[in-house]
């Protein structure tokens, strides 16, 4: 998200809004203009219920991304094995509790939303080997211990 990133130096906001990668917020702006199309086109060329829900879910999130950006790398480095455990402990949960839908049980109700958190899975599994891999030594990346600890990793969530 941002061009360039200062590593041991306090950045003011606007410097983080200056620093901002504006291509790629141009980038999703004009993809997610494409998706309200397809979803209007969807809706047989009536703003209908997919059309509306795709919208707000764009009104909402797309505020959240950037905020999410200003987030210091390292904040998202300290938390990244305790953001992967919450989410498998939130797939134990959907396994248990969650919403049955088209006969398969992988949606919990937040009440402002319906969440299906293998999708943040994706993001967890991402963090948690970014910062495995920044812990390690390059020399061990392709030592068997290494591979079994990333198999691991990528597989566990796949059990529930």
């Amino acid at each position: 998200m941002f061009q360039h990133d200062r590593l041991n130096s306090e950045i003011t906001l606007f410097q983080k809004i200056k620093s901002l990668d504006y291509i790629l917020i141009i980038s999703v702006i004009i993809l997610s203009i494409i998706s309200l199309l397809v979803m209007y086109s969807t809706d047989g060329g009536e703003i209908l219920f997919h059309t509306k829900n795709h919208f707000v879910k764009l009104a909402v999130f797309f505020p959240l991304m950037i905020f999410v950006a200003f987030f210091n790398i390292k904040f998202w480095h300290n938390l990244s094995y305790i953001i992967y455990l919450l989410i498998i402990l939130l797939l134990i949960w959907v396994s248990v509790f969650g919403i049955k839908s088209s006969g398969s049980q992988r949606w919990m109700d937040v009440h402002l939303f319906v969440l299906q958190p293998s999708e943040l899975m994706k993001i967890a599994i991402i963090l948690c080997l970014a910062k495995y891999y920044h812990r390690i030594k390059i020399e061990t990346v392709n030592s068997f211990t290494s591979i079994i600890i990333t198999l691991t990793i990528i597989l566990v969530p796949i059990i529930f």
